[in-house]
């Protein structure tokens, strides 16, 4: 549900709905938002309305989702140094998942592009082993941005998130999630534009003001709890016609 009595988490919606609507994607600049060159335009399930493999939960809080921290099993690369006062990007995403591999070159763009202002961290649920004999053209040492493995998908559980990659932008005051889905689904590209426009809500001096000096949320490396069964949510059924 969308926290609409949050005046700073709704004015983010909204500058991402208002960004999507007149937006149009130049994949010569941005070539990772293509999901596959060889789809041709103009299909019908191009023509559907915006779509996630996952529970919805834009407006909700990390605290709320997760009664605690972001739970991973290690990073793999150098972990993020400070959260406070940045948006995060977190994506969950598996090495034998052809959409996740072309993802990566999307989120070391945003990586490089917005230091001061996000933070990009993935989260993988195959192995360190699988990273290193990862196919695509972004291998393991290109990925620069901090890159955790949890083989027990926890958050990405959490989410109820049934098919990936899966993005959540996370705004710094309240940790509330502000853009979710698949970074690259046709139509629906988490855009440089429309990054680039919610991160622009950090020059505003009365947002500024009210960032807080510590992070709503934090990263625990820790081991998954071995009572806890790993059971990846099921896609909802749906009948036809359903969107």
């Amino acid at each position: 549900m969308v926290r609409t009595y949050i005046p700073f988490i709704l004015a983010v919606l909204l500058t991402a709905a208002a960004v999507l609507a007149q937006e149009k994607i130049d994949t010569a600049k941005e070539p990772w938002l293509v999901e596959s060159a060889r789809i041709p335009a103009g299909l019908d399930f191009q023509k559907k309305p915006r779509q996630i493999w996952a529970n919805s939960v834009i407006g909700m809080t990390i605290p709320e989702i997760l009664k605690g921290p972001i739970e991973a099993e290690r990073w793999v690369n150098e972990p993020p140094k400070d959260l406070a006062g940045k948006f995060v990007l977190v994506d969950v995403w598996a090495t034998w998942c052809p959409p996740c591999r072309r993802s990566l070159a999307l989120l070391e763009y945003f990586h490089k592009k917005y230091p001061d202002k996000l933070v990009v961290v993935s989260i993988c649920e195959t192995d360190e082993e699988a990273l290193k004999k990862m196919e695509g053209p972004t291998k393991l040492a290109d990925i620069k941005a901090p890159l955790a493995v949890d083989t027990h998908r926890r958050f990405a559980n959490a989410l109820g998130v049934y098919g990936i990659p899966h993005v959540v932008l996370i705004e710094p005051i309240y940790g509330a999630v502000v853009w979710e889905g698949m970074p690259t689904q046709i139509g629906y590209e988490l855009s440089d534009a429309i990054v680039g426009k919610i991160l622009a809500n950090l020059d505003n001096p009365v947002i500024k003001s009210k960032l807080p000096k510590k992070a709503p949320f934090e990263f625990k490396m820790c081991p998954p709890d071995p009572n806890k069964v790993n059971e990846k949510p099921k896609e909802p059924i749906r009948s036809v016609g359903d969107e």
